[in-house]
């Protein structure tokens, strides 16, 4: 692709960020915050399950921590010569690589410009008998020139003496416009029942990134977050009247993100998305799952594996869904999905695939007239163009807007083994299909 001659804000860019960021113009973007994901448990990392995810998770971890310091670098190479001259970044990180990368930080910002390493401390259970609770998360803050935006009154905090208290010197103090802010800050995570939560383990509080937009950039500034997840900074900056830039390499991250600034009123593009049926053809088996089961505002299967031909459920009905990347799904795929849609005592269910054969037709019509089942078979092209009303996200069922699917809960996703390792074993474990393809 080619650099992208102007800066175009309320973006969301599916892919690889380094990538993204070398087709920035230099010098275009005034505050960035970074949350990568944290070199720490292999398996918790994979957070969407998409495979774009986890071919960079991979990349990642090939070769221990220099390897994802090293591929920390390049992305942080990019983010400095994005920056404006009087621009900032804040890169979250927490106990497992702080060090390593803040040396990082060091060689490409230079020592002079480290200002702060902030600490946003937070409560909550898993305290230790064997060790010091791990309550803490750090930013490193480091700006690009020697002149920055540090708004101090913006982030005063209150006193917590008492009013009438006096100076050394005996002068009354006036209290009124609250403390300057320190490098500590105070503020629980999100808890569970939190209604921002959507169910991204690493999800950080709006109030977290509000802060840290309101010290460090003005209205009409430009925010940019490579590593966007579920689109806390995007949501911050849109709050604040900030225009912002998403970048994030997962699919399903990014259509969450769509739908949640879409309930704020902002019109958001999405840059990277599949667009065509030769863009779902080409995603990897659970990308594919995963964007029809989204497209749908659907649930995934609670099973990760052996989930008995049903890999998720319609919004509202809670029918059935089996999602197969295939052309020409024959007359076996939906007398196995008659069994499974049986094994749960109901009587609809759907089979999303590329395209479907004649015998699967057939079999449409004999399960219907003898077995009294309803099975409906959907070609994805119908769900992309929006012409099949599953593809409506059933939102017009209540005639207001619902709610944005629910990513899939960690102990239901995929291992990193089991999605490196489909290529070559789903497609060969699945039955020959029909040969029918009139």
């Amino acid at each position: 692709m080619a650099p992208v001659g102007f800066l175009e804000t309320s973006v969301i860019y599916c892919g690889d960020n380094l990538k993204r960021l070398a087709e920035f113009p230099t010098d275009c973007v005034d505050l960035i915050y970074l949350d990568p994901p944290f070199f720490s448990n292999r398996h918790y990392e994979v957070i969407w399950g998409d495979e774009a995810e986890v071919r960079s998770f991979e990349d990642r971890w090939s070769g221990g921590i220099e390897v994802y310091v090293d591929w920390m670098r390049e992305r942080v190479m990019e983010i400095r010569r994005v920056l404006k001259e009087t621009g900032s970044v804040y890169l979250h990180c927490d106990w497992h690589a702080s060090h390593y990368l803040k040396v990082m930080m060091d060689e490409v910002f230079g020592q002079q410009h480290f200002q702060n390493e902030f600490v946003w401390y937070y409560s909550g259970g898993g305290a230790s008998k064997r060790r010091w609770a791990r309550k803490h998360d750090v930013l490193l803050f480091y700006t690009k020139g020697d002149d920055w935006t540090f708004n101090a009154d913006a982030v005063r905090t209150p006193y917590k003496w008492t009013k009438g208290q006096l100076r050394a010197d005996g002068s009354s103090r006036d209290l009124s416009k609250g403390k300057l802010a320190d490098d500590v800050w105070e503020h629980h995570s999100l808890m569970p029942w939190s209604p921002e939560r959507l169910g991204y383990p690493t999800q950080k509080p709006v109030v977290l990134l509000e802060r840290i937009i309101k010290a460090s950039s003005n209205p009409g500034d430009v925010v940019l977050d490579p590593f966007c997840g579920c689109g806390t900074t995007l949501h911050a900056a849109q709050n604040l009247g900030r225009n912002w830039i998403g970048l994030d390499i997962s699919p399903t991250a990014c259509g969450v993100m769509q739908r949640q600034l879409a309930r704020l009123g902002q019109t958001i593009k999405i840059v990277g998305l599949p667009m065509t049926v030769d863009d779902l053809r080409a995603l990897k088996p659970f990308e594919f799952q995963n964007w029809v089961i989204g497209r749908i505002n659907g649930t995934h299967s609670p099973r990760k594996t052996g989930d008995m031909g049903i890999d998720g459920h319609t919004f509202f009905t809670h029918d059935p869904v089996q999602v197969k990347q295939s052309e020409g799904i024959g007359r076996n795929v939906v007398d196995n999905f008659e069994t499974a849609i049986k094994r749960e005592g109901r009587k609809v269910g759907y089979i999303v695939a590329l395209s479907f054969g004649r015998g699967a037709r057939e079999e449409v019509a004999r399960a219907k007239a003898h077995e009294a089942l309803e099975i409906e078979l959907v070609e994805v092209q119908s769900l992309l163009g929006g012409t099949h009303p599953l593809a409506r996200n059933e939102s017009t069922v209540f005639g207001t807007e619902i709610a944005p699917v629910i990513p899939r809960d960690v102990a239901t996703l995929p291992t990193v083994e089991e999605l490196l390792g489909e290529d070559e074993g789903r497609r060969a474990a699945e039955e020959p299909e029909d040969s029918d393809s009139s």
